[in-house]
């Protein structure tokens, strides 16, 4: 909900509310048939002269008429009477039963006589208050800062002012022709993936947002099979596109056609056209095949005439994507796109921006599917020389550094060797405990000496594996060293827990869950804070010790591990096994 909110704000209130130019409230209008109006308020900052607000209308060029049968004190209070806000009995009826289950259900509180004042001067009160009214439109009415206006008779314009009660002091205003309504039909493009496994899809859209701030939008609302599945607006949760929004229907199934409609809503709470779209199983593909670069030419003498780019796609994938982007690295500065969005049947291209010569270039490129993933290809080396390797780094060894014995690791190798122009610096790779692969760790601080300080990231006891290799200017890297390999002890263990104490005639067993560690040496039980067992009974594999002897009554047990090193663990929570008094 946070997040929807935050959304929400940046996309309307900063626009519309918060870049307002010398103003104290910002007052909107809306209709939902042309013909009856929604009026809503925000305050932008702090002003003690407002004890309260008056709605009144002006038809074309007639004076100001008061709608409004007493004053609109904002407050959440069940005495509210929701008529002065211009609702119809039967619109007041269900304020009412809404607002009772709020205060029931604590999501709303009833506010006291000092609550405009306290708003007034509390500008982060006014700016949450504002979050909650631009969410809901019925929190608004209930918080008094909206008016329904079902008195129109002429088809003429119209003009609203928000003024302080009781004076002609206005504060906003905001003009409204009859027949206008919002146009709330803002999404652009439905989509959708299916999920890895039979359940799951996720429906992804995208909206514009010069129309969602015209219209004054909230959010959005999904619905399957005309279910609605959303309980908010649903907001873009994408940083870097706030036009794409998205839902993950978790309990749908993944292998059948679906039925969706999407529909914008404003902060009226009025719901524009709803679009459907059809998940089918079909238009997915049961994996996101990849375009390998087969090929990688000169044409002419140093580029002149640029450089062909041709690349292997299966035919049978083409009606899932929507075509390629071709992408070029000058080594090692990171791939750039160098084409348009190319057809899927395209299978070449020939790249002729500047490219400098006697360097190593990487060509790759991407799928752009159906379902807005991106699939980068298998890439391609292109140079004009020969790659030349660096030697291969010798006598790798690791150490633990006694200064912090817990959190480093250092590694040290021979210094280059007299004579070698090729090493430029070198590259670390790791094999982290449960990895099946080593990784390279300081892609963006290359190392120009011969060592390195590994932080480990935790305190527990684990294996690391390690080994470098020497790299040229342009990245081209040596036979890796050998590898090495370094335990680090355990600074802070797990704590235990006892998962059951049950007692029969003649025992009482307790069980334990614990982890894997390396340098674990075992577990010390105690018995009512009393040691009943160490490490030396209790060793690491141990998960359960039978107490023979016990006593009647309530009979408490913790556990605590140790480490080789002879660190210790905090105690676990207690667990109480009681033995009846009399039992022998």
């Amino acid at each position: 909900m946070r997040t929807c909110l935050l959304a929400l704000l940046g996309i309307l209130l900063t626009s519309q509310l918060l870049f307002a130019q010398n103003e104290q409230v910002k007052l909107l209008v809306q209709s939902p048939d042309g013909k009856n109006v929604k009026l809503v308020w925000f305050l932008l900052s702090g002003n003690k002269d407002i004890t309260g607000f008056d709605i009144k209308r002006k038809e074309g060029l007639q004076d100001w008429v008061k709608l409004n049968t007493e004053p609109i004190i904002p407050g959440v209070s069940m005495k509210r009477s929701f008529l002065a806000l211009g609702a119809t009995k039967g619109e007041e009826s269900v304020l009412k039963s809404h607002l009772y289950k709020h205060l029931a259900s604590r999501k709303l509180k009833e506010t006291d006589a000092q609550y405009l004042q306290k708003l007034l001067g509390d500008d982060k009160m006014l700016q949450e208050v504002s979050k909650k009214i631009a969410a809901d439109y019925e929190l608004a009415l209930m918080h008094g800062f909206a008016y329904l206006d079902h008195t129109i008779t002429k088809k003429t314009d119209y003009q609203y002012g928000l003024f302080v009660q009781g004076t002609n002091q206005l504060l906003a205003k905001v003009t409204w022709n009859y027949g206008e309504i919002a146009d709330l039909n803002t999404i652009q493009e439905i989509t959708s993936r299916a999920t890895a496994g039979t359940s799951g899809v996720h429906v992804i859209w995208n909206a514009s947002l010069s129309k969602m701030q015209n219209a004054s939008v909230a959010g959005f609302n999904i619905y399957r099979q005309g279910i609605r599945l959303n309980s908010n607006p649903i907001t873009s949760s994408n940083p870097t596109d706030l036009s794409e929004f998205s839902w993950f229907d978790r309990s749908a199934s993944s292998s059948v056609p679906i039925q969706y409609s999407i529909s914008a809503e404003s902060i009226f709470g009025i719901e524009g056209i709803i679009k459907s779209y059809t998940y089918d199983p079909a238009d997915h593909p049961a994996r996101y095949a990849k375009a390998e670069v087969i090929d990688v030419n000169s044409l002419g003498y140093y580029f002149k005439d640029g450089i062909s780019v041709k690349w292997t796609f299966p035919k049978e994938y083409e009606r899932f994507i929507k075509g390629f982007y071709v992408e070029k690295e000058n080594m090692p500065n990171g791939f750039s796109r160098i084409s348009t969005l190319l057809e899927p049947a395209t299978r070449s291209f020939v790249d002729k921006t500047p490219s400098p010569t006697s360097v190593y270039l990487r060509f790759q490129v991407v799928a752009v599917y159906n379902d807005r993933t991106l699939e980068p290809g298998i890439e391609r080396l292109y140079s004009y020389f020969p790659i030349t390797e660096p030697p291969r780094p010798l006598n790798l060894y690791a150490d633990i550094p006694a200064t912090d014995k817990k959190i480093m690791i250092g590694l040290h190798w021979n210094k280059q060797i007299a004579g070698d122009s090729i090493t430029d610096h070198y590259k670390v790779y790791i094999n982290e405990p449960g990895s099946e692969r080593f990784t390279l760790i300081n892609e963006n601080f290359p190392v120009k000496g011969n060592k390195y300080v590994y932080r480990v990231p935790d305190g527990i006891s684990k294996v690391y594996r390690f080994y470098i290799t020497a790299a040229s200017k342009v990245g081209t890297e040596s036979i890796p060293s050998d590898t090495v390999s370094m335990q680090t002890p355990s600074s802070e263990l797990p704590i235990p827990i006892i998962t059951k104490a049950v007692s029969d005639s003649v025992k009482i067993t307790v069980q334990w869950q614990y982890p894997e560690i390396s340098d674990l040496k075992g577990f010390i039980l105690l018995l009512n804070n009393k040691v009943i067992a160490g490490e030396k009974e209790l060793k690491k594999n141990t998960r359960q010790f039978v107490v023979i002897k016990s006593e009647p009554g309530n009979n408490t047990f913790t556990l605590k591990a140790i480490s080789e090193g002879g660190g210790v663990s905090e105690i676990s929570s207690p667990v109480s096994v009681t033995i009846p008094a009399g039992t022998k």
